[in-house]
């Protein structure tokens, strides 16, 4: 049996989590005067973009699996980002909690992805950090949330652009792995 075939993550889909991660991060790091409210707004209209693209690469996907988890991830960014586009106000009020959530969510995502092609590729330690830092920052902003909303702007950032890095590595080694089949 093939174990890509099990895989619950494309290189597609890693990619373009990557894509919306950097971009964010970058806005965040180099923008941090925009206010919360912007970004909960950019934020939501980059969901958006991504779920547009999850629901062209199910469309054009033959395999039935990867269909539906693209029609998932779809879905879960569109919910998602017509909440930040039409309420952003009260998403700025939550905006820690949900990013903590979030920051947790991705760095399991990533621990799963990562032992999903544990057996045809050793797992370097550097993915593994990038996971386990994701994880770490999701419990910090959780339970020790920063002063300043500039302080959680720069630290998104950095995080997200941590995260990018984990979703292009991930991006290519599933890809590597795929055509060696």
């Amino acid at each position: 049996k093939n174990i890509m075939e099990n895989k619950f993550f494309t290189p597609q889909s890693s990619l373009i989590r990557g894509i919306v991660a950097l971009v964010i991060g970058l806005l965040a790091i180099f923008l941090p005067k925009l206010t919360l409210q912007t970004i909960i707004i950019v934020m939501g209209i980059m969901l958006l973009i991504g779920a547009i693209l999850f629901i062209i690469l199910a469309i054009r996907s033959d395999i039935k699996k990867e269909k539906n988890v693209l029609l998932i991830q779809s879905a879960i960014n569109l919910a998602l980002g017509l909440l930040f586009v039409f309420f952003p106000g009260p998403i700025v009020s939550i905006f820690v909690i949900l990013l903590g959530i979030m920051l947790l969510i991705l760095g399991v995502f990533s621990l799963i992805n990562l032992y999903s092609f544990r057996k045809i590729a050793r797992i370097p330690f550097f993915a593994l950090a990038i996971s386990v830092l994701v994880i770490i920052a999701g419990i910090v902003l959780l339970f020790n949330p920063f002063e300043t909303a500039q302080a959680i702007l720069i630290f998104l950032g950095i995080v997200l652009i941590v995260y990018a890095i984990g979703e292009f590595y991930s991006a290519w080694m599933l890809k590597k792995n795929t055509s060696k089949e």
